[in-house]
C-alpha cells in the first residue's frame, strides 16, 4: 500500500472513463528546449491564454505512486489544447503523478513540488494556491501564437521531474473541458491536501500527540500516515 494510493485509484478512473467516453486523448511526450533564466511574468495585457483562473474551475494534485501502477511518459488531456482554444479563459486541472523511490517524504514532496512549480518555461506564468489544490496560469500571447501547447507543458513537467534522482516514472494529467469534469477530481484533491498536510505537520512539528491533531481523522484512515509517524517518533526517541 502506498500514501496516496485511494486519490491515485479515484484519478485511475476519472481517466479510464475520459478515454472510454472519447473526450481523452493522449499527447505524445517531448523534450522541451532550454527554459527562460528567470521565472516569468506576464501582464494581463500580454496574457493570450489564462488556465483555471480564480473566476473559473482549478484544481492542481501532486502525488506519487509507490507501485507500478504509472504509464511513464504518458500525457492525457481532457478539453481543447491551449493553442487551439476559442476562449480566452479556460477551466483547468493539473494532475502530476510520480514513481520512485520516496524515503524520506518530506524531502521528496519539497523537490517534487519545486520541479513542478518552478518551470521557467517561457511565455507562462503559474500561480499556485496549495491550500485550495488550486492553480492559477497564463500564456503569454507571443507564447500562444507560437505555438505553446498541452504537450509541452505536460512534456515539460515529466522531463523536470524525472531529473530528480529518486524518481524513475512521470505521468501527467490535464483537464480542461469544463468546470463539471474539473469538479470530478475535487475528491482526490481534498485527500492529498489532507495527506500533505498531515505529513507535513509530523515532520515539522514532531509532535505525535494524536488526541490534540486535527488530523487524526486522516491518519486513521491512512494506514502509511501512521506508520510514518511511528517511525519519526521512534527516530526522535532514538535521539533523546
Amino acid at each position: 500500500m502506498g500514501l496516496f494510493d485511494q486519490p491515485l485509484g479515484e484519478i485511475r478512473a476519472f481517466i479510464a472513463a475520459k478515454y472510454q467516453a472519447g473526450t481523452a486523448k493522449e499527447l505524445p511526450f517531448t523534450p522541451v528546449l532550454p527554459r527562460a533564466d528567470v521565472t516569468q511574468v506576464i501582464l494581463s495585457e500580454d496574457t493570450g491564454l489564462e488556465l483555471g483562473n480564480p473566476g473559473m474551475a482549478s484544481r492542481s494534485l501532486l502525488l506519487w505512486d509507490t507501485g507500478d501502477g504509472l504509464a511513464d511518459g504518458r500525457i492525457t488531456l481532457v478539453g481543447s489544447d491551449f493553442h487551439a482554444s476559442a476562449s480566452a479563459s479556460l477551466p483547468f486541472a493539473q494532475v502530476v503523478m510520480v514513481g520512485g523511490d520516496f524515503s524520506d517524504e518530506y524531502d521528496c514532496y519539497r523537490d517534487l513540488r519545486d520541479a513542478t512549480y518552478n518551470l521557467r518555461l517561457r511565455g507562462f506564468m503559474t500561480r499556485v494556491f496549495p491550500g485550495r489544490q488550486s492553480i492559477w496560469c497564463r500564456v503569454s500571447k507571443e507564447a500562444l501564437a507560437g505555438g505553446f501547447s498541452a504537450q509541452i507543458l505536460g512534456s515539460a513537467l515529466i522531463q523536470s521531474l524525472k531529473q530528480l534522482d529518486f524518481v524513475h516514472a512521470a505521468e501527467v494529467l490535464m483537464v480542461t473541458s469544463s468546470k463539471k469534469d474539473v469538479d470530478e477530481l475535487a475528491g482526490p484533491a481534498d485527500k492529498v491536501l489532507d495527506i500533505v498536510e498531515a505529513l507535513i505537520k509530523m515532520y515539522e512539528e514532531m509532535n505525535f500527540d494524536c488526541e490534540e491533531c486535527e488530523y487524526v481523522d486522516v491518519c486513521d484512515e491512512v494506514v502509511e500516515l501512521r506508520q510514518i509517524r511511528e517511525r519519526l517518533k521512534g527516530e526522535r526517541e532514538g535521539k533523546g
